[in-house]
């Protein structure tokens, strides 16, 4: 089997872990709905803080995706 130059394992680990983060990305969106869903239903005293830390954590994958596609 020939290998082409420059392709060696750690070209698709580094594509593997792009995969996986993205797919964080698409997690941190459902949760993002699933805290609106969960607000809407409960009222707990602090939806508004909820709210803000899903949001923080969207931003925050989106900024390690980012990251890792200018790092890899």
């Amino acid at each position: 089997m020939i290998i082409p130059t420059g392709f060696t394992i750690w070209v698709v680990i580094k594509i593997l872990i792009i995969i996986f983060l993205a797919i964080y990305v698409i997690f941190s969106l459902v949760l993002i709905r699933q805290v609106q869903l969960m607000t809407k239903t409960l009222e707990i005293g602090f939806e508004k803080q909820l709210q803000f830390f899903s949001f923080i954590h969207f931003l925050f994958a989106i900024g390690v995706l980012a990251f890792a596609i200018i790092i890899l």
